[in-house]
């Protein structure tokens, strides 16, 4: 699973450095207006996290990876036909879109296969595996779409294509769903309904943090490459140099990252990762050249390295094994609400400061800073339930 997700994040480490800059200087779409196709793509996002989630629960997570990997290789060569077409910008726009859906459906089911395959014990370091082996693509794929940029944009679509089929082959021919259907079947049948939604106090709370987080770490796809090309003078395919750092980062630096936090709870590495997302990107408003803007991602991709793989783990140790992929859908859906709002604060941002990068980024780093505080009051309620959890145990002897 993790081999084929990194051969996915080849087609997408290609495409999405360029989203952005493709929407407003290919298809003259202005600055706000690619803030708000990434905010409905989003949406979008949230609608497939939350069915997402529920399918791979109920029909299993292979077929669900298999469907979301056919539906990505389809629209994304849509958009390549209507692009080489020289279809009309609402058409390609329009489909553009929709491109997000067939993520949306593999992230709930990907992740709760890594659960699946995993002990709570062992769960942060296979979430490590399945990120190193995704951001070795994310490595590969921004030094690739540097190249194929100046060749045409279209090409970087038919990469994407060709990177979400192989990925959907693997799945089929190589990866085995260890969700025992006919068990979870009976076990939904019984209930007499099927719950698309699932959420405890937990869950909302930490989510809510992990909303805030998203909207500062979604301006990386599109905020970040626009203000870049506005403020920075340097050739548009050198963003692919800056965007390579976070897979190369990724790949060298989440075990020993991972390996170095074991010893605090996961929730801590949560707080200091957004530290250093607010860190990083409060940088980039410092920064005036191709090497400053490198060091940025460095410290941005710390803090992704940091609240990544104990995302998905601190959701999948507090959710019911019949509704784990529900549980990381709504975390999905949450997220997908970040980043869909993320693009247009950031872009807006962007046009009230014309591309004044300090008050830009500050302001942004204000998310941050709520995030953290959700994260504290998650931390407080998790100690106050271990208390009680193990009085009940003794009560229960006695």
């Amino acid at each position: 699973m993790s081999i084929a997700s990194g051969i996915r994040s080849i087609g997408f480490g290609a495409t999405w450095p360029y989203m952005a800059i493709f929407l407003n200087r290919t298809l003259g779409v202005p600055v706000y207006f690619v803030g708000v196709i990434f905010t409905l793509g989003s949406i979008v996002s949230i609608v497939f996290s939350i069915g997402g989630g529920a399918l791979a629960d109920l029909i299993g997570r292979k077929k669900v990876l298999m469907l979301g990997s056919g539906i990505s290789g389809a629209l994304f060569l849509t958009v390549a036909i209507l692009l080489h077409s020289s279809a009309p910008t609402i058409d390609i726009v329009a489909v553009f879109i929709f491109t997000s859906a067939g993520g949306s459906l593999i992230f709930p089911s990907a992740n709760a296969l890594v659960a699946d395959v995993t002990s709570p014990a062992d769960r942060t370091n296979g979430y490590v595996v399945y990120r190193i082996m995704s951001n070795l693509g994310w490595a590969i794929g921004p030094l690739s779409g540097a190249f194929i940029y100046d060749t045409g944009i279209f090409w970087i679509f038919m990469l994407i294509t060709a990177c979400s089929v192989i990925q959907g082959l693997m799945v089929l021919f190589m990866v085995k769903d260890r969700w025992k259907e006919r068990r979870k079947k009976e076990s939904l049948m019984k209930t007499g309904k099927i719950s698309i939604l699932s959420y405890d106090r937990f869950l909302i709370v930490f989510t809510v943090g992990t909303f805030f987080l998203t909207l500062v770490s979604s301006q990386f796809a599109v905020t970040l490459p626009v203000y870049i090309k506005g403020s920075v003078s340097f050739p548009t395919s050198y963003i692919g140099y800056i965007y390579a750092v976070n897979g190369i980062v990724v790949v060298i630096g989440q075990y020993p990252i991972t390996n170095l936090m074991k010893k605090y709870p996961e929730i801590i590495s949560m707080i200091l990762g957004t530290v250093a997302y607010a860190i990083g990107y409060l940088f980039v408003g410092f920064s005036s050249n191709l090497l400053d803007l490198m060091g940025d991602m460095l410290i941005i991709t710390i803090g992704e390295n940091l609240v990544s793989p104990v995302m998905n783990s601190i959701v999948s140790k507090i959710a019911p094994g019949d509704k784990l992929a529900r549980y990381l859908g709504f975390m999905g859906m949450m997220n997908s609400s970040g980043r869909a709002f993320g693009p247009s604060v950031g872009t807006f941002l962007i046009s009230l400061y014309a591309f004044n990068g300090l008050k830009l980024w500050s302001t942004m780093d204000l998310f941050g800073i709520a995030g953290i505080a959700m994260f504290l009051v998650f931390s407080r309620m998790l100690a106050r339930r271990v208390p009680a959890t193990k009085q009940d145990a003794l009560n229960q002897s006695a």
